[in-house]
């Protein structure tokens, strides 16, 4: 009797240490949480007609029609859990030159964070800007979007009006390369369109024209592109004299 209890209680201790052994050895193997940074490329190349291909490897690109494509004036959005992000960005499908690609660097995120990486500059010489964003948060019972303006507009000093739904001044004297803040505009369903005029500061020559509509042409429906979103305006072009100039304004939307 005293035999049969021994081992059944012996079995019994062995399969309960062998159990938090396992648990232990699990835990180990477990490795900590960790939120993804979210990255969004921003494609402001002053020529106005470049568009990007993006790659995130330390290796040449297995296929090249398989990246990523930012369009002129235009972003692309990306999660990743790597927090020294490689980037690699090739302009117009130039991969004759692989190791030679028009921008390689590597970006330095935080996990959990929002970031933005503007490339601007010209085609012979690429400009990158990264910011961690802080971006303005939602409230559904405050009917507005929020609109910040970048001037990527080359070496030039700009000047911004907003001529619906309120018309004013949003921006003056913006230097090239700096950033406004958050600027909030209001929005109704009496707000059909939304339109801004860039201008250059020194001769208030009008550079270009942002346009989009709040509410859809022949519809009741609203653009969900601008109500309660984070958005960024980009200014790009090049300046030879109030005659000669190519310009461009577009925007970009936060999520």
């Amino acid at each position: 009797m005293f035999q049969f209890s021994f081992k059944k209680y012996f079995k019994a201790g062995v399969l309960a240490g062998g159990i938090l052994l396992l648990v232990t050895s699990c835990k180990k193997d477990v490795p900590a949480a960790q939120f993804p940074a979210s990255l969004t490329i921003v494609n402001g190349i002053n020529d106005n007609t470049s568009f990007l291909t993006t790659y995130f490897g330390t290796t040449r690109p297995k296929y090249y029609s398989r990246l990523s494509y930012v369009g002129t004036g235009n972003s692309f959005d990306y999660a990743t859990d790597k927090m020294d992000l490689p980037l690699t960005l090739f302009r117009n499908n130039d991969t004759l030159q692989p190791d030679k690609p028009f921008l390689k660097t590597n970006l330095k995120l935080e996990p959990g964070g929002i970031f933005t990486h503007f490339v601007y500059g010209s085609p012979t010489a690429v400009k990158q800007k990264t910011i961690k964003e802080n971006l303005p948060t939602r409230n559904v019972d405050d009917s507005v979007a929020n609109l910040r303006i970048i001037n990527l507009f080359d070496n030039r000093s700009i000047d911004v009006l907003e001529l619906e739904p309120v018309p004013g001044s949003m921006a003056t004297d913006l230097a090239y390369e700096e950033l406004t803040g958050f600027i909030r505009v209001p929005i109704s369903t009496s707000v059909q369109n939304f339109r801004f005029e860039v201008r250059d500061h020194a001769t208030g020559v009008t550079l270009a024209t942002l346009s989009d509509a709040n509410i859809y042409p022949g519809t009741t429906t609203i653009n969900p592109n601008w109500l309660f979103k984070a958005r960024t305006m980009l200014v790009t072009g090049t300046w030879t004299s109030q005659s000669v100039f190519s310009a461009r304004a577009t925007s970009i939307g936060h999520y």
